[in-house]
């Protein structure tokens, strides 16, 4: 009886630890696999890392770093650009872990119902994470270490940090890589001088630099640039990035001095403060100083004179 109860015990301890052993081992294999797919995003800490970039001379490698030259911290340029970015690229990206589901979802749909792939679902964490280690190939696997890099770069960095690192390595069309470079080659002047209409231009060719980014050469938006760059700013004002009136100046101007396609000035049905005093035949003036609301009473007194001499 004993010798029974040993034996089945000790099978049931050896059943045990072959699973234990297959988990172990299976656990080992998942860890490799990852840190053989893992980008290594722990570089972007504190940099500079080799980038492999094609301007108009051909390729050529860059370190890229904050402490190279050209560097610009994202806490250093206009708010009015970040936050165009921001909402043209990731408008979610203050609330998200590097990952952004409900665009995933919505991307996946999408595609399923195009029967093609039309529509990315990357946030600005996976971009720099492709930017600065992946190819532009669009597989499952270079997804799917975009995906791993972005989870394990979010834990490192900060979002400020993160957004330097993208307007650092971003291309803005016509061989013009980094926010430095071209706030000065399309708009002649620094990344802490940069409008909300630069910020906007900038953020609407992101999607694809080199065909939009010919309207930054020629000055000249098209019609679907405009439309783009009116939704740009509409978003922006949404989430409380500017104000109202800052939004109607945006549009007013923002085809490089003319107003953007269907834009309509507001109109507003007060009458203005400073309404000048009309002087009512008969009348002594008024002294000097008149609040704005009496010559608002005196004004209304003129028009109710002027209609009942008309019907007289």
């Amino acid at each position: 009886m004993t010798r029974d109860f040993n034996r089945t015990t000790f099978f049931a301890l050896l059943r045990r630890r072959r699973w234990s052993v297959l988990f172990g081992s299976l656990s080992l294999a998942v860890l490799i696999v990852l840190a053989v797919l893992m980008p290594p995003v722990w570089e972007l800490k504190d940099g500079p890392i080799d980038v492999v970039r094609w301007p108009k001379s051909g390729a050529q490698h860059f370190l890229i770093g904050p402490n190279e030259k050209g560097w610009t911290q994202a806490t250093a340029v206009s708010k009015h650009v970040v936050n165009a970015i921001v909402v043209a690229e990731d408008a979610r990206f203050y609330e998200h872990f590097g990952l952004d589901i409900r665009e995933i979802r919505s991307s996946i749909a999408f595609n399923m119902e195009k029967k093609r792939y039309a529509r990315g679902a990357s946030t600005i964490t996976q971009q720099v994470v492709k930017m600065a280690y992946l190819d532009n190939d669009k597989n499952i696997l270079r997804k799917f270490r975009e995906a791993l890099g972005a989870l394990l770069l979010e834990c490192l960095l900060d979002k400020d940090e993160i957004l330097s690192w993208y307007i650092n390595l971003v291309e803005f069309g016509d061989g013009i890589f980094g926010i430095n470079a071209a706030s000065h080659h399309f708009f002649q002047t620094s990344p802490e001088l940069l409008t909300i209409q630069n910020g906007t231009h900038l953020a609407m060719i992101l999607p694809s630099p080199n065909r939009w980014g010919k309207a930054l050469k020629q000055q000249e938006l098209t019609e679907y640039g405009q439309r783009r760059y009116a939704t740009i700013i509409d978003q922006m004002q949404r989430q409380g990035f500017i104000t109202q009136a800052l939004r109607d100046a945006a549009l007013a101007t923002g085809n490089f001095g003319k107003p953007i396609q269907g834009y309509v000035p507001p109109v507003s049905n007060e009458e203005p403060d400073d309404a000048p005093y009309f002087a009512i035949p008969g009348q002594e003036p008024p002294p000097f100083g008149i609040e704005s609301k009496d010559r608002k009473t005196k004004a209304s007194q003129v028009r109710a004179e002027q209609r009942k001499s008309k019907k007289l």
